[in-house]
């Protein structure tokens, strides 16, 4: 079953909690790289409430889509503009499980977030390796 999911991520891209929650389960189990688990929709609520004042804006650029039965599988370039304004690509994937009422159960985003993070080299950002 062919899921629309772009309108989830616009709703990231724009920094929209709300909407973003909203294609959440209640009981959704979300995973953002290495950091741990997080179980709940409030709980997801306040870990990308945090991500997001952590960042000025992000985009992604979906660059593959698989799906099979409940499961959504997706590829993406994402572009984080830090606080001092300069933007940093790093490759994704995503994995959604999607429950009986297409709302998203399972949610874990595969990423290295490092170079988000890391300072910039010689006053200028260095882009992540492909």
């Amino acid at each position: 079953m062919a899921r629309n999911v772009e309108p989830m991520f616009s709703a990231i891209d724009a920094m929209d909690v709300e909407g973003f929650l909203s294609n959440l389960a209640e009981n959704v189990t979300f995973q953002f790289g290495n950091a741990p688990a997080l179980v709940g929709r409030e709980a997801v609520r306040e870990g990308v409430v945090a991500f997001f004042s952590s960042i000025a804006a992000l985009r992604h650029e979906m660059t593959g889509k698989w799906e099979a039965d409940e499961i959504t599988i997706l590829r993406f370039m994402t572009y984080y503009t830090r606080h001092d304004h300069n933007e940093v690509e790093v490759p994704c994937a995503v994995i959604l499980h999607h429950a009986e009422n297409t709302l998203i159960d399972d949610y874990r985003i595969y990423i290295d977030l490092a170079p988000v993070f890391a300072p910039p080299v010689g006053g200028e950002q260095v882009a992540a390796a492909h």
